[in-house]
């Protein structure tokens, strides 16, 4: 275990390489100190030991001079630290994982190489890039100079120079580093921006799979020692580099020419309009979280009020710093985007005008009725809203942006440093639905879509209705299955607040309560009738928190759907003492 100075030492390089590249790590606190291997932890114990005065490592005539080896240790935890930054945007499993994996470390090690120096004066005030010695230029072989290779290459092709390309890897955050070359090769051509949403960025991850699968069936072999073959080997390797990107860049010009001529076959899709005011952004933003949950209706009052610590309702409240940062962002341009920490605030803003949509979509046939009965047991049911709402938020932010935003615009959103994930109540609904999905066999995030697409006394209900074709629930019996696993879901995500106080972590405790739900599922699939037995006693049970016959579940009389006629939903039977709300 490293000891308080070189933990200390290694936090603040940590810190450093966040506000280098403006982008979050994923380890926390003293995590980032069990990514450093203990050998480069042991050189490290002289620089923290000294760090106020780094002259004193400095050797008298005829001592070893043991600074090369902490300028090492230090190049090696800052490539640490690069490599476990949060991505800016949520990433998909990896097809080349072992391509990916040798890729970003190359990345990371590269990085560190061109910034180490500049770290060194930031470890103290008054500090110097030679506070450590003379720092040599960077040693490039294998991995490291095809990654260099491919930075340059990409720097000829757009601009930039490889060392800010490099960088701009590295903050893309882990698991992104060929997505942002990808995206990097894609903006310079011209007939990029003006394609679809879904056809851009299905493009992008196209050409970054084509990056990770070249780094994953690059073999080399270790030269001999003769000059002629290291550098022969030196020469291939570069070419590598060279020519992956080469490949990728005459794919992407191939694939936009085919793209843009069935296009032209038949006919463009309209482009998305650029806001004409934060308003009218925000109700964009409404109608693009309708569409992804399929909740056209909404809750929101339509009103735009300040964020002034007021009581929840369904105002969209905006720091007046989001709403000021959202203004210049519709008044940006390519040529003229905004800064970094505008464009941070920029995409604050409208996550947390995505999270409240979200919280606030229903059905349709939501009126006002549902509406009043909700309201008098919304306190049950704030915690799974909240934590369904801003789970939502961070996973579909991008998917938002494409839909509101004309592309030079949702650019700047989803390259900028995203807000501090809620660490809290998010995890917990986004780990209970991973776990439905995979039950049911859905696709990652569905359940969660579609607890966000009903209101909060619903939401468990949305969740608990994907389970019962998997499970095997006799068809009579689902209203009753659902019900009662839905109330279970829903006293348990009441109760995360105080769970967390007692340090059990939000993603475990979510999972737990998906893995219960399911286990509820499967009995009640091996006992017909246990389902509704146990729903007439939750009814005769005065303590019961979360009683099934809720105001806020129950259909207006009279406008009940036929449950022939419902779509992507389990179909229920009313019940004539206590109707359901179905769509």
């Amino acid at each position: 275990m490293a000891d308080a100075q070189v933990s200390a030492l290694i936090r603040k390089i940590n810190e450093l390489v966040e506000a280098d590249t403006g982008s979050r790590s994923i380890a926390v606190g003293d995590q980032i100190t069990r990514r450093v291997i203990r050998s480069d932890q042991r050189r490290l114990r002289a620089l923290a030991a000294n760090l106020d005065l780094p002259v004193r490592l400095t050797p008298r005539a005829g001592e070893a001079d043991q600074r090369a080896e902490i300028r090492a240790a230090v190049t090696e935890t800052i490539a640490s630290c690069a490599g476990v930054l949060q991505p800016r945007e949520p990433v998909q499993e990896p097809l080349y994982s072992y391509g990916q994996a040798r890729y970003e470390t190359a990345n990371s090690r590269l990085y560190a190489r061109y910034e180490a120096p500049g770290f060194v004066a930031g470890l103290r005030p008054g500090g110097r890039p030679d506070d450590l010695g003379i720092f040599p230029p960077p040693a490039l072989e294998g991995d490291l100079l095809a990654a260099h290779a491919a930075a340059v290459a990409i720097s000829a092709r757009t601009g930039r120079p490889a060392r800010a390309v490099v960088a701009e890897l590295v903050a893309a955050g882990r698991g992104a580093h060929a997505t942002a070359a990808a995206r990097m090769l894609l903006q310079s051509r011209p007939g990029f921006a003006a394609l679809p949403a879904p056809e851009r960025n299905a493009l992008t991850l196209g050409i970054a799979d084509h990056l990770e699968a070249q780094f994953e069936n690059h073999e080399r072999q270790r030269p001999g020692p003769e000059i002629a073959a290291v550098l022969a080997d030196r020469q291939r390797t570069a070419e590598f580099g060279s020519a992956a990107i080469t490949t990728a860049s005459r794919d992407a010009t191939e694939e936009i020419a085919h793209l843009e001529r069935f296009f032209d076959e038949v006919g463009r899709p309209a482009a998305v309009p650029r806001p004409e005011s934060v308003h009218d952004l925000c109700r964009q933003v409404r109608t693009a979280v309708g569409e992804l949950t399929d909740a056209p209706n909404s809750r929101w009052d339509g009103r735009l009020e300040p964020e002034l610590g007021q009581t929840p309702d369904t105002t969209l409240r905006l720091t007046r710093e989001q709403a000021v940062a959202l203004g210049e962002l519709l008044e940006s341009s390519h040529l003229h985007p905004l800064g970094k920490a505008d464009a941070a605030v920029a995409r604050a803003g409208l996550q947390a005008a995505a999270s409240s949509y979200a919280r606030w979509a229903v059905p349709e046939d939501y009126d006002a009725r549902h509406e009043l009965a909700a309201e008098q047991v919304a306190p049950r049911y704030a915690t799974i809203e909240q934590a369904v709402g801003t789970a939502f938020a961070e996973d579909e932010l991008s998917a938002v942006a494409d839909r509101v935003l004309p592309y030079e615009l949702a650019t700047q959103v989803r390259q900028a440093q995203p807000p501090e994930p809620d660490r809290r109540l998010a995890p917990a609904a986004r780990a209970f639905a991973a776990v439905i999905d995979d039950e049911a066999g859905l696709d990652k995030g569905e359940t969660l879509r579609r607890m966000a697409g009903e209101n909060p006394v619903r939401m468990a209900d949305a969740a608990a209705g994907q389970l019962m074709a998997a499970a095997g629930v006799p068809q009579a019996e689902r209203p009753f299955a659902i019900r009662r696993i839905a109330d279970e879901t829903n006293v348990q995500f009441a109760d995360l607040p105080t769970v967390l106080e007692h340090g059990t972590a939000a993603s475990d405790y979510g999972a737990t309560i998906g893995k219960v739900a399911v286990s509820m599922a499967e009995t009640y699939a091996e006992n017909p009738g246990l389902a509704q037995a146990e729903v007439v006693a939750a009814q005769q049970d005065p303590m019961s928190r979360f009683a099934s016959a809720d105001p806020a579940l129950s259909y207006p009389q009279g406008r009940q759907p036929d449950p022939a006629t419902t779509t992507n939903r389990p179909a229920t039977i009313p019940d004539q003492k206590h109707p359901t709300l179905d769509r």
